[in-house]
């Protein structure tokens, strides 16, 4: 009786592992399969913590957070926003004024905005009224 059941038990051990090894698909295999990676982007997507894995991974090198960013900035709605917080941020004023006033036609386009607008304008023709702010 003991020579039969380790001859079961060593034929199901090897039963096993032959299944095992025949159903398993490499990673690599899974990922090259459009709706099995769709499948899996998906399910880590709807796991909160999966999720926090990947936007930590995602942005935690400078060439990933630039691939990431040119993604999201191709969106109108994230450009909107990503000109809210800019602008409301008293640290990126000064560059954000820079860079406006470094293009032209930036710069020609606030000139128009600012004398386009009577309210805007008083302010600039009273500002021109004064002397020009020495440099430190």
């Amino acid at each position: 009786m003991n020579a039969a059941r380790r001859v079961f038990v060593v034929f199901a051990a090897t039963a096993t592992l032959a299944a095992l090894a025949g159903c398993g698909a490499s990673v690599e295999e899974m990922i090259m399969n459009p709706t099995t990676k769709d499948e899996i982007v998906q399910k880590l997507m709807s796991d909160e913590v999966a999720k926090h894995d990947l936007m930590t991974r995602l942005t935690a090198e400078d060439q990933s957070k630039k691939e990431l960013a040119e993604t999201l900035l191709g969106d109108k709605s994230i450009q909107a926003m990503a000109v809210d917080k800019l602008s409301s941020d008293p640290t990126q004023r000064g560059e954000i004024l820079k860079r406006v006033l470094g293009d032209p036609a930036s710069r020609a386009e606030v000139i128009a905005a600012l004398v386009n607008d009577e309210v805007n304008r008083k302010e600039v023709q009273d500002a021109l009224k004064k002397p020009i702010p020495k440099k430190k």
